[in-house]
């Protein structure tokens, strides 16, 4: 079983979150791993609805977050679907999407995932995820 430690922005979470980031291996919001400092920064002041450590036993596993625009955000070093499983269902239970806003914000819960996080794809099929769309950015014109 897990649990879930939301993050109020203390040193211990600073620095473990911190410890996930630099192991990530699949990216979506940056290239280059920020400084200590920055990332303190973002912590203490994150823009999360909420956020949280997810640990089993001993272990921090990874973080999940939800967005203001009802999109969820899970990073997790072991990629097994009972981690998967058990986060969404802790999301899904403590807290229900935010009204739809037209053109802004859906009335449903999504995720956005990297294309190389094959694993992480399969399993969120598997438990019912449906793609809505697919995402293309550009670094300048």
């Amino acid at each position: 079983m897990l649990n879930f430690k939301k993050i109020i922005g203390n040193q211990e979470q600073i620095d473990i979150l911190y410890e996930l980031l630099k192991k990530r291996e699949h990216n979506i919001s940056h290239k280059i791993i920020p400084s200590i400092k920055q990332h303190a920064k973002f912590v203490i002041n994150h823009p999360y609805r909420a956020w949280y450590l997810i640990k089993s036993n001993e272990q921090y596993l990874g973080s999940v977050y939800i967005q203001k625009n009802n999109c969820i955000g899970i990073s997790i070093l072991i990629n097994q679907k009972r981690v998967l499983s058990e986060s969404l269902n802790f999301i899904f239970k403590k807290y229900k999407p935010l009204k739809e806003i037209k053109s802004i914000r859906p009335p449903y819960f999504f995720i956005n995932v990297p294309p190389s996080n094959k694993k992480l794809i399969s399993h969120l099929k598997y438990f019912g995820g449906t793609k809505v769309q697919v995402t293309y950015s550009f670094n300048s014109l």
